[in-house]
């Protein structure tokens, strides 16, 4: 019996390291499938990782075009770089208003139409949106008999002067700061009335500096022209690039030394900013009386004098 229990335990013994070792292989075999999970996993962290900074990096490898803008007239160049998106093309709002309003200023001082219609738009809208300053100098440009460059004078009747813009750069102080000028370049085109012909005079560049002024007071039907108050408080004109001067247009009026009834005299005084503005139907024979420029009231502003004919304000002639 000694020897039976003795055999019996010795087989005990050896099943029990069987068991043992089976459990071993099958412990050994679930850790490597563990590692080997964690390896195939870290394995993809690290790729998706890789992945990002390719995409991330990638930007700095872009090749960036600049363009070299050189002035032929005045011999001066600038880089630019272009790094905004045409297709689209994103604008704040405060810069969308302050482009239009610049448009309609320009469109409307430039541009000439002898119909009473267009004609009272444009001569308006030039004042409303001017300074005192401006609006005197404007006055003396448009109804100044000695002005050789008179519109009408130029075109008369039988043709407009049509202002195509081309481009609107608003300038500030420094970046992030509110535009206070701005530079504008346009082509001014001849458009014959009888013929329905349309043909290109020159391209002019156009600076001026404005501001708004909300406590500035006018009627509610200039407010409709200048809603937020805008003024222009300089202006100048320039040559884009090296062009001859205008001509008279064929079929325009020759100008006289005549005083034009109504027409006020470039030597004398001109009404202060808030008395009624000089009507310019003198300009242009068989129009209708044009309305009176709105009343402005601007606070500690006075009275502008006109400029003799040998002083050249801003915004008179060329």
């Amino acid at each position: 019996m000694a020897d039976k229990k003795t055999t019996t335990r010795k087989i005990d013994d050896t099943v029990k390291r069987s068991v043992s070792f089976e459990l071993t292989i099958a412990d050994l075999a679930k850790r490597s499938e563990r590692r080997a999970w964690w390896v195939a996993f870290s394995a993809v962290v690290v790729a998706l990782i890789l992945l990002g900074g390719y995409f991330y990096m990638l930007p700095l490898k872009e090749k960036v075009p600049y363009v070299i803008m050189a002035d032929a007239y005045t011999g001066t160049s600038s880089v630019a770089r272009l790094t905004e998106d045409f297709t689209n093309h994103q604008i704040t709002t405060s810069e969308a208003i302050n482009k239009s309003n610049v448009a309609h200023y320009i469109m409307a001082r430039e541009s000439y139409d002898s119909s009473p219609a267009a004609y009272q738009n444009g001569w308006i809208t030039s004042i409303v949106m001017s300074s005192p300053k401006i609006a005197v100098a404007y006055k003396n440009q448009i109804l100044s008999t000695t002005n050789p460059d008179s519109p009408s004078k130029l075109y008369g009747k039988d043709n407009a002067l049509q202002i195509n813009i081309l481009s609107i750069s608003l300038h500030g102080d420094g970046v992030g700061q509110t535009p206070k000028s701005a530079t504008v370049r346009f082509q001014r085109n001849v458009y014959e009335k009888t013929s329905g012909s349309t043909k290109p005079l020159d391209s002019k560049i156009a600076t001026l500096e404005f501001t708004y002024m909300p406590d500035l007071r006018m009627d509610d039907q200039y407010r409709i022209q200048n809603p937020l108050g805008f003024q222009v408080t300089d202006y100048r004109i320039d040559n884009d690039y090296e062009s001859s001067a205008p001509t008279a247009v064929q079929g325009a009026p020759i100008a006289n030394n005549a005083q034009l009834p109504g027409a006020a005299n470039a030597n004398s005084v001109m009404p202060a900013a808030t008395s009624a503005a000089i009507t310019p139907q003198a300009m242009q024979p068989g129009l209708p009386p044009q309305p009176s420029t709105p009343q402005r009231e601007v606070p500690q502003v006075p009275a502008p004098v006109a400029p003799s004919p040998n002083n050249t304000a801003n915004g008179v002639g060329h």
